[in-house]
């Protein structure tokens, strides 16, 4: 069964249909709003309130666009709402871009190759900023396009374009951290 026809039946009011959907969305929209409010607790909130919206809203999902991007939108703007009842959200200014060296990416690639690359990933992640990591993710691990984070997050396509480039610079910054400390335990460990 595709999503057309979960929606059509959850409309219908078969939550059956509905917990298939939410099975489907739930563990990238945890991440999401995790990326965003920094918080499990939080980013649980989130994921709740957002699939409670997106129920409510179903009946006027037009699939204009892929119910992913929409239901992304939708977890996006709930995080950041919260952010913005605890007054923690801050916009990040634009930075002029500057180029990863083929050294950090060859650095990151080879250091990646003898660890459990998840686990890496996921450490480096937790130290960027949040817009950063929620690019990164949106990109590269839910694969959505330059248009799909530009209708998740109302950015313009420049300015996502930007802040990948930057977000990828500052995600090698901080894998070459990471692994310069991992070989220093390593080091005093021997």
């Amino acid at each position: 069964m595709d999503e057309r026809d979960w929606i059509q039946r959850i409309v219908a009011g078969d939550m059956q249909s509905f917990s298939c959907l939410v099975a489907k969305y739930e563990k990238m929209a945890y991440t999401i709003a995790l990326r965003i409010v920094g918080n499990r607790e939080d980013a649980e909130e989130v994921v709740q309130d957002a699939f409670l919206k997106m129920y409510r809203a179903l009946p006027s999902f037009a699939g204009e666009s892929k119910f992913s991007s929409w239901f992304y939108r939708i977890v996006y703007r709930t995080a950041l709402d919260t952010l913005r009842g605890r007054k923690l959200f801050e916009d990040y200014e634009e930075i002029g871009q500057t180029d990863v060296s083929l050294a950090e990416q060859e650095t990151a690639s080879g250091v990646l190759e003898r660890k459990d690359r998840k686990e890496i990933i996921g450490e480096v992640m937790k130290r960027l900023p949040a817009s950063e990591s929620l690019i990164l993710t949106l990109y590269y691990l839910e694969e959505c396009s330059v248009e799909e984070i530009r209708k998740i997050t109302d950015l313009s396509e420049t300015n996502i374009k930007t802040r990948l480039f930057r977000s990828r610079k500052h995600f090698y910054e901080q894998l070459e951290k990471y692994l310069k400390n991992e070989l220093n335990t390593l080091h005093y460990d021997q």
